[in-house]
């Protein structure tokens, strides 16, 4: 499993450095999976090589939230005064969140069918 955390931290350290090399707008960890999600859909990259330490991130991943939670709890009185609006646009851009997520799943669906995929 090693080689598979190797593998995934190499991505991440080559979209940190074509972000900065071309002076992208993205962040270095955005281009590294679009990179990812690029080598795992052109099959250059082969879902068994990081399968392994993927689902052990994705499973542990609450421990990644933990230090900006702690951070925005720490920091709480530069947020009070803007409490009620930060809350506003969390409560607002969830919903917008889930509902084109629904959106986008829902006309996949429908696509799948009507080309008779599973």
């Amino acid at each position: 499993m090693i080689r598979e955390f190797m593998l995934i931290f190499v991505i991440n350290y080559v979209g940190i450095l074509i972000s900065a090399i071309l002076h992208l707008p993205l962040p270095g960890t955005i281009v590294a999976l679009l990179l990812l999600f690029l080598l795992l859909q052109f099959n250059i990259l082969k879902l068994e090589k990081i399968e392994n330490a993927g689902n052990f991130l994705l499973l542990n991943m609450t421990l990644f939230f933990m230090p900006p939670t702690v951070r925005i709890i720490d920091s709480y009185h530069l947020l009070e005064k803007d409490f009620f609006k930060i809350l506003i646009i969390i409560v607002i851009s969830t919903f917008l969140t889930m509902g084109i997520t629904g959106k986008v799943v829902q006309m996949m669906i429908d696509y799948r069918e009507k080309k008779g995929l599973k």
